[in-house]
């Protein structure tokens, strides 16, 4: 198959809207499949980083240009006056302001999961067309949306209120337009590739790096005498990049915190944590997401030491290192140098055999590395590449026979999705903890007359706001004697309940797992620094909740 082809491209999207019925058909399966993963869960409660875009949402209603400028206490009693104050990785309002009907609406967590559904048929629908653009054939195409969904930690991250779906979603329609414009040159199709790639990064940072890769896609060839001189014929191709980047510095200048200059506080910038996020990184590569397991069945053949040299330091660090520890506790280290391995070797082949598009394809899949200077290398920054992780996975799969392929193909979409809703079902119990708690320790308390104070982030952050009680900080009053303050340890809270040395435990709640776990535990859906997997079976972990009389 010739990805490159820019006229099979066109030939083959022709054929889809003449015979296919038009592109729902290869839609459907990717959206069927949301739907299913994602409908039981409307309304799931907010969970960890949610609470921080409903923050947003709320400050906009305040002052619209303004997201970032709430004040709020988070990680173990770090208090800002701004928000924005934490660090760069803070610069992603884009949510916040699509969070806004949630807010209007009383914080209803139906719209918040409403919203992220719509953005995920976006997502699937941008893929299914881009495959057609690159050359891929219609069942390709579809399976391509069918993966994007199906892959962790695209479902599990589409049940928040995060903004990695916006992010997905704008990115991937940032680059089908992008080739659009360079196929077919309309400027409704620049406009809307200038939109959304200068938007996206608005959701996630890290996708600003596709801006770049966007403008390498515009290339027909990569020697420098033929892009120059490309460049000299066709300069008005790169108008949607110099618009894009135009429309990031304006959107992040425009609602930058004009209030009162606060320090900076960097406390998200630990470049101590390179080697572990490195470290996590290469390890998603391999798990949840399947993409080494596929590239080394289809190279161990050609090149059987790619399966030879990433166990031996993993033997020599089990045997000489850790000689009493189990062998199957070495599967981190194992996943993350096989998906070194892998993806190593991917850019190599590519390389080497000139595939344009897999070159390009590898460098989107490339654009979270910034990110491991922060303080964690969490899954959900993956998210952004499942589009470029399926593609090559198809471009794989697509080189066995068709009856090996269709096998090749369900196994994997059964594997991942599979895993994606054990995750969906054992994060609802997690999310639940700070509803559950706030509604059954803090609610009937407020509304009984008493003074309730609390402390912890994540949802219970929100929740024990919503309940009516008040945000206990370092170096201000309260909770006084007699009042109440009520916390979540594993949110942080003990932190907070260690300042009181003079109180008295009156009531508390513990919640199990039943369907297993996903923070805590060993496990760190949402952070590595808790866990290597992303779900963890252990019914026995609970999330604690207190509520104490100060004296």
């Amino acid at each position: 198959m010739k990805f490159d082809n820019i006229v099979g491209a066109t030939t083959t999207a022709l054929v889809v809207d003449r015979h296919y019925g038009g592109i729902g058909r290869l839609v459907l399966p990717g959206l069927l499949l949301a739907l299913l993963g994602l409908i039981p869960y409307l309304n799931k409660a907010y969970n960890t980083d949610d609470t921080w875009f409903l923050l947003e949402a709320r400050q906009i209603l305040k002052t619209p240009l303004q997201p970032m400028s709430f004040d709020i206490c988070w990680t173990n009693e770090t208090c800002v006056m701004r928000a924005g104050s934490l660090g760069p990785g803070t610069a992603q309002a884009l949510m916040g302001y699509l969070l806004v009907p949630v807010i209007v609406a009383g914080g209803a967590e139906w719209i918040a999961h409403s919203l992220q559904i719509f953005l995920v048929g976006i997502a699937v629908l941008e893929l299914v067309r881009l495959a057609l653009r690159l050359g891929f054939d219609c069942v390709q195409a579809s399976a391509a949306g069918l993966l994007l969904v199906a892959i962790p930690p695209f479902l599990p991250m589409a049940s928040t209120a995060m903004p990695d779906m916006a992010a997905v979603a704008f990115a991937l329609t940032g680059i089908e337009r992008l080739l659009a414009w360079k196929n077919e040159q309309r400027w409704h199709q620049a406009a809307v590739a200038s939109l959304a790639l200068g938007l996206a990064p608005y959701a996630r940072p890290h996708t600003a790096l596709l801006i770049p890769i966007g403008a390498l896609w515009l290339f027909d060839e990569f020697q420098i005498g033929k892009a120059l001189a490309q460049i000299l014929r066709q300069a008005y191709l790169w108008t949607p990049i110099l618009i894009a980047v135009c429309i990031l510095i304006a959107v992040n200048l425009l609602t930058r915190d004009r209030g009162t200059v606060y320090e900076t506080r960097n406390i998200l910038i630990f470049p101590v944590m390179i080697p572990q996020n490195a470290f996590a990184y290469f390890r998603y590569l391999s798990f949840p997401i399947p993409f080494t397991v596929v590239w080394l069945s289809r190279r161990w053949q050609k090149a059987h030491m790619l399966i030879v040299f990433p166990a031996i330091p993993i033997l020599i660090f089990h045997f000489m290192v850790f000689p009493n520890r189990s062998l199957a506790r070495e599967w981190p280290i194992a996943a993350a140098l096989y998906g070194l391995t892998a993806f190593a070797d991917m850019i190599y082949f590519y390389l080497r055999s000139r595939d344009r598009l897999g070159i390009l394809l590898s460098l989107w899949v490339l654009i979270p590395l910034p990110a491991i200077i922060y303080i964690y290398f969490p899954i959900k920054y993956m998210v952004a590449v499942l589009p470029a992780i399926a593609l090559i996975l198809i471009r794989q799969i697509s080189l066995l026979s068709k009856s090996r392929a269709s096998l090749a193909y369900t196994a994997l979409i059964f594997a991942c999705a599979g895993f994606s809703l054990l995750i969906l079902r054992a994060d609802a119990d997690f999310a639940e903890y700070g509803r559950r708690a706030a509604a059954e320790l803090i609610a009937p308390r407020v509304a009984a007359g008493e003074k309730v104070w609390y402390s912890g982030e994540w949802g219970f952050y929100w929740y024990a706001h919503e309940a009516g009680a008040r945000i206990s900080k370092p170096g201000e009053p309260g909770p006084n004697p007699g009042e109440l303050l009520a916390i979540g340890l594993m949110e942080g809270g003990g932190v907070t309940r260690d300042r009181f040395p003079n109180r008295e435990l009156i009531d508390s709640r513990r919640y199990d797992s039943p369907h297993g776990r996903t923070m805590g535990y060993g496990a760190g859906l949402y952070s590595n620094n808790f866990g290597d997997s992303p779900w963890v079976w252990n019914p026995q972990a609970t999330n604690v909740y207190e509520v104490w009389r100060i004296q």
